[in-house]
């Protein structure tokens, strides 16, 4: 069989999956000579995926099966990608993280999973796309190798994750959940954070805020001529997730929010929040500690761009009782893993 040309980055990971064969001959001779041009600088290339999507056309649904996929895909991984990006990849894609993102993939949620496009203590994010050929944020917890005692001060105290297991899996587990139901919560709410698509086991999937070669950038990296409207619109949106979400962010810096639309005209910038999971409900144990610091990093952000920013505009404007309005994570929210047992059935 002919290997189609290939038009992923030089890190692409995952290969695409397609309902039929017709759809695969399609997809080749449409895309055939396509480049991607690598996130991280260089010139435009193309380079085989690890897995070809040949190999998902056939494709079995017995875990047995899948197993021996992911056991293939983590072998070839020293292989196949540089050694600056090796232990990454070991310790990200293991079999378990595999398993999750393939039924992504057979359940048409995925295309492929394209590049890194943010690494943290606890997570790596990476560019993915769509069947449609749109773009989505990938984000995968660390299981083996985060740190994550320190979260147990944003659960611990949160009643919607009361009974959660103290070992390192079941809260990467319960993080992971942890940020998507804030998300659904903040976006309810009004709040600029990106959509959420989905949350299964250490993989949260969410809107992708940026252009086809990279994320925006954070604030951090940005020089505004004006910052007072940005002020405006984080002073919005904090006081939206506080006062309509019951939500604190408890970790609000420069580094936790993008500048979407900042290579355009400065009134066309948008500020979106991201790093969610630690968002706590407003009758947390600690609520006034996190509140507290959060509008001193929001002050001394802005206070840095020339904004009179004061802590008044926030503070005053925040309803300390909790909203009578129900919120969307109190819905189930159905599971892979149940897509899977109804198609066993």
């Amino acid at each position: 069989m002919a290997k189609r040309g290939a038009r992923h980055s030089r890190n692409a990971l995952l290969p695409e999956a397609s309902p039929s064969p017709a759809t695969v001959a399609a997809d080749r001779a449409a895309h055939a000579s396509a480049n991607v041009a690598d996130p991280r600088g260089g010139d435009e290339r193309t380079m085989d995926p690890l897995l070809d999507i040949d190999d998902l056309v056939q494709i079995a649904s017995n875990d047995e099966w899948a197993f021996r996929r992911a056991d293939h895909l983590v072998a070839q991984l020293p292989a196949k990608t540089k050694d600056t990006d090796r232990r990454t990849e070991a310790e990200v894609f293991d079999r378990p993280t595999l398993l999750t993102l393939h039924k992504m993939l057979v359940h048409g949620m995925l295309r492929s999973v394209d590049f890194p496009i943010s690494t943290g203590k606890e997570a790596n994010v990476f560019r993915a796309t769509t069947p449609g050929g749109g773009f989505l944020a990938i984000k995968i917890y660390r299981i083996n190798t985060a740190s994550f005692k320190h979260v147990l001060q944003y659960i611990q105290g949160d009643e919607r994750f009361q009974g959660v297991s103290s070992d390192k899996r079941g809260l990467v587990f319960a993080w992971c959940q942890k940020e998507y139901r804030n998300l659904l919560r903040l976006r309810e709410a009004g709040v600029a954070v990106p959509e959420p698509v989905k949350a299964s086991s250490n993989v949260l999937v969410v809107e992708y805020l940026g252009k086809p070669e990279g994320p925006w950038p954070q604030l951090r990296l940005v020089e505004p001529t004006d910052a007072t409207r940005l002020w405006e619109q984080a002073v919005s949106d904090y006081v939206k997730a506080y006062n309509l979400a019951d939500l604190i962010h408890g970790d609000w810096s420069e580094y936790n929010v993008l500048v979407e639309n900042a290579d355009g005209p400065e009134a066309t910038w948008r500020l979106r929040m991201i790093d969610v999971g630690q968002a706590v409900i407003k009758n947390h144990p600690m609520a006034y500690e996190f509140v507290q610091r959060d509008i001193k990093n929001m002050v001394r952000v802005f206070r840095k761009f020339g904004v009179d920013a004061k802590p008044e505009a926030i503070t005053s404007q925040l309803i300390h009782e909790r909203s009578r309005r129900k919120q969307p994570d109190e819905a189930d929210e159905p599971d892979l893993d149940d897509e899977d047992e109804e198609d066993d059935a």
